[in-house]
C-alpha cells in the first residue's frame, strides 16, 4: 500500500509538469502521457481497505460491528492506507463555553488543546443502516468504560451559587459512557465507484457519571481548589445538562472530519459489497 501511495504522488508531480514539456514534445507523445497519467491518477483515487479488514456485506450488522471494533482496537494510532487519523489521543478543537448570568452554570470556560483518551477502549453495540444505498439515516452505538478529556482550562464565573476562578490543567473523565452516532448521507458516483458523502453527523451521550479535576483553582489555593471540585463532582449532573451540548459538537465535529475522511478515500462498494 506504502509503494502504492507512493506513486501516486509521484505520477501527481509528472501530471503537474506536463505542461511544461508540451512545447517539446510531439503532439503523440503528449497525449499518450496526459491520458498515462489521468488513467493512474483516476486509479489512486479510490483506496482499499487494509487486508486485515474485509468488506462487510451491505446491511449486514454483525459484520460491521466487528469491523468498527477493529479500528478501534487496532487501528487507534492511525492508518493512512485507507485515510484513518490517529484516534488515541483523539484531538479535538478547542472548547469555548460561555453561559449567562440566569443559567446555573453562569461561567466562562475554555478548555485548550483538548485530548480524549479511551477510544481505543470503544465496543460497538448497534449500527442501523449502511444498506446498498448509503443515502438516507446510519446510526452506530458505542460504549467505553470511560471517556477522559485532558486539557489546559481557564474559568471564571459562578457554578451554581458559588465563584470559580482559575487557570491550569484539567481532566473530565466521563464514566460508562453510551454514545449514540446519527449520520445523514448522501451517495456520489465518480469512476464507476460509489462514495459515501457526510451531510450531517451528530452524537448524543448518556454517561453513569461525570468527574472533574481543575487543577490550580483560586491561583492555587489548595483549601478552595478542593472544596470547589468536590462541589463540582457532587453536583455533576447539573454541570453535565449545561455542559454536554458543546461537548457532542466538539466531539461531533472531530469525528466527523475523521470519517469524511475515510469515505472521501474509499468507494462505499469497496468498504460493502452492495
Amino acid at each position: 500500500v506504502e509503494v502504492e501511495l507512493s506513486l501516486c504522488k509521484a505520477v501527481r508531480f509528472i501530471y503537474n509538469i506536463v505542461v511544461f514539456v508540451r512545447m517539446r514534445s510531439s503532439k503523440l507523445c503528449k497525449l499518450v502521457l496526459e491520458a498515462t497519467c489521468a488513467f493512474i491518477l483516476i486509479s489512486c483515487s479510490a483506496a482499499k481497505l487494509p487486508d486485515d479488514i474485509k468488506p462487510c456485506v451491505a446491511g449486514d450488522d454483525k459484520c460491521i460491528i466487528e469491523n468498527i471494533n477493529t479500528v478501534l482496537a487496532k487501528k487507534y494510532e492511525g492508518d493512512e492506507s485507507f485515510g484513518l487519523s490517529k484516534l488515541e489521543p483523539f484531538k479535538m478543537d478547542d472548547i469555548i463555553i460561555s453561559q449567562d448570568s440566569t443559567s446555573p452554570l453562569a461561567i466562562h470556560l475554555a478548555l485548550r488543546n483538548p485530548l480524549g483518551y479511551g477510544v481505543k477502549d470503544l465496543t460497538t453495540r448497534k449500527v442501523k443502516g449502511f444498506g446498498k444505498n448509503p443515502d438516507g439515516r446510519h446510526e452506530i452505538i458505542i460504549a467505553a468504560p470511560a471517556l477522559t478529556l485532558l486539557s489546559d482550562y481557564k474559568i471564571d464565573g459562578k457554578v451554581l451559587i458559588l465563584p470559580i476562578q482559575g487557570e491550569g490543567k484539567a481532566n473530565i473523565t466521563l464514566v460508562q459512557p453510551v454514545i449514540r452516532i446519527r449520520i445523514d448521507a448522501t451517495s456520489r458516483n465518480e469512476n464507476g465507484n460509489t462514495f459515501m458523502d457526510i451531510k450531517e453527523f451528530r452524537i448524543e451521550c448518556k454517561v453513569k457519571r461525570m468527574i472533574m479535576q481543575f487543577d490550580n483553582l483560586f491561583n492555587g489555593d489548595k483549601a478552595l481548589g478542593d472544596n470547589i471540585n468536590s462541589f463540582l463532582n457532587e453536583n455533576w449532573q447539573e454541570i453535565y445538562a449545561e455542559l454536554k451540548v458543546p461537548f457532542y459538537d466538539a466531539i461531533a465535529k472531530a469525528m466527523n472530519a475523521a470519517a469524511k475522511q475515510v469515505f472521501k478515500m474509499i468507494p462505499y462498494n469497496e468498504i460493502f459489497q452492495i
